[in-house]
Order: C-alpha cells, then structure tokens, then sequence
C-alpha cells in the first residue's frame, strides 16, 4: 500500500494538522515526546497530545509554554505551531487590551483614536530592548529590533510607550528605522502615553513574519528608575539591556518580574553593571506580565 503525501502547510492549515505532521517528520512516539516535555519540567499526558493532535482539543491559553518547546522538539520555527491555535471565545486581552498595565484605560481611549481592531493581530517571536540612560538619568532613546507573527492579516503594529508621570507627552517621539514607516501617534497627557502605529509595506497573511527595528525617543529630561515591558500573551525570546552613561551610575540594579505594572514582584534579584555601565536580562519565553529592570541612583 502506498501512503499519500501529506498535504503542504499553508497559514490556513489548522494546529491539529500542523501538529500531526510535525510529529510524523520527526518519528517521535507520543510517549517519548511526553518524556521528553517532562525533561524540561513540563508535564502534559500522552492522552492529551493525542486528542491536541487530532483535534478533539486545543491547547489553552496556559499551555503556550508547552506548545513553545514541542515547535523546539519537532524543530520547526518558533511560533509556527503557536499561531495555529485558535483564540478562547472570550480571549480577556481582546476584551480588555493591555489589562497588564496599570494604564489600560488610557491606552483603550488611544486606541479608540487609532484602529482597535489592529490590537491582538500579532504575537511577538522576539523583542530586543536597548535602552539608553543620559547623563541627566533620563531614559532619552530606546532602540527596539522586534520579530513577529501574523495570527491574522494585519498591516501595522501598535506600539505603546509610557514617561514619567507628569511629563510633557509630546515630547515623546516614535520613529521607524527598517522594516516598516511611523503611522499615526496619539498621546493622553493625564497618563503620560503614547500609542503609535509601525506600518508593514504589505498586509501580512496569517503565519507570516515580520522585523521591525524602530526607535522611542523620550526628549522629556526626567530622571527615570526603571524600565518594564510588558508582554499581553507571552511565549516570545526577550532581551533587555539598558546602558548607563559613565557620568550617571547606578548605586544598585536589578531585574524584576511582576503579572502586572502595579503588582507584587514574582521575582527580584541583583544585577551586576558590566564596565562600560550596561545591564541586561535575557528571558527566553517570557510569561504574560512585565519584565523589567530598577535602579537605585543614590
């Protein structure tokens, strides 16, 4: 008997399909690829990769981690199983975008003046932050080289950008370098906000990728003691790394995790400053929340 090909992977083929052909290149028994998870300290039942594989189930919004190592196991490239899932009915971020932040409702009002539908379109695959620090302890420019993929046609991407409390917001700029050209920016000045659009040259089909390198200028002059990203779905590689100046340094750094702007911190541990006045964190699959670095000045 002579088997059929199987079908090629297209954007619309659905996460099941993805799944069983994935498995089926690699010849890994569904027994050994839950080995293999639990390895890595993540448990998930034979029982359930089958009826993900065949469909009877998808995985959950908390199961993102797991879906992020088996695209590592069955090596195939990040996001290329994760973009297949479809999204919860009542998906909390669709209905309330950016509830991680303690500015949600300003950035909702911004959004409103920009295109609301253009929030959740996209999922990041990897975010490098390079923040620079002046030597008035202003964070004055922030350099950001972001991967992403499609779940749905899109064109843009939104980017939000906070201050400091009481600046003045126009004085924040958003300015694209490669990949694709500043959009439309609106400002709430009562929150110290910024939302901007990056427009892609073409709309992207579900499951294509983009890089986008782009920079935040802050020409406000205000000390500042941390920078914090926050991530609304998780699963994508995060590098954070601010620089100092050498005439401004830090008496004390380190890294922070939290599930939201104004909550607990999850985890706080001393950094070390490199020579030259840098700082970095790497998180290779960043949870729903903040990650994020403060600083002490005296």
């Amino acid at each position: 008997m002579i088997e059929s090909p199987a079908r090629p992977v297209t954007p619309e083929t659905s996460f099941a399909e993805a799944l069983r052909q994935a498995i089926a290149r690699r010849g890994l028994a569904l027994n050994r690829i839950r080995t293999h998870l639990a390895d890595r300290g993540l448990q998930v039942g034979v029982a359930t990769l089958s009826t993900w594989q065949s469909g009877r189930r998808i995985p959950r919004e908390d199961s993102l981690t797991v879906i992020s190592a088996l695209e590592e196991l069955l090596q195939v490239p990040t996001g290329w199983l994760t973009v297949r899932i479809p999204p919860a009915r009542s998906e909390p971020a669709t209905v309330h975008p950016y509830a991680v932040v303690e500015y949600a409702e300003a950035l909702s009002g911004l959004l409103d003046r920009l295109r609301r539908d253009a929030h959740g379109r996209v999922r990041n695959l990897s975010v490098l932050d390079e923040v620079h620090l002046g030597p008035d302890r202003s964070s004055h420019r922030r350099r950001v080289t972001q991967s992403v993929v499609a779940v749905q046609p899109v064109d843009r991407l939104i980017i939000a950008a906070q201050g400091e409390l009481g600046c003045d917001v126009d004085q924040l700029a958003l300015r694209a370098v490669s990949g694709c050209r500043t959009g439309r920016v609106a400002r709430d000045p009562e929150a110290s906000a910024m939302l901007g659009e990056l427009l892609f040259d073409r709309v992207l089909a579900v499951g294509e990728t983009a890089v986008v390198h782009y920079e935040i200028e802050d020409r406000t002059g205000l000390p500042t003691t941390d920078y914090q990203r926050f991530n609304e779905w998780g699963g994508a590689h995060y590098v954070l790394e601010v620089q100092f100046d050498r005439a401004a340094l830090p008496v004390r750094v380190n890294e922070f995790r939290r599930t939201h702007t104004g909550g607990p911190d999850l985890l706080r541990r001393d950094l070390m400053l490199t020579a030259d006045g840098r700082v970095h964190v790497v998180e290779p699959s960043a949870d729903p929340g903040t990650v994020g670095i403060a600083w002490e000045w005296d």
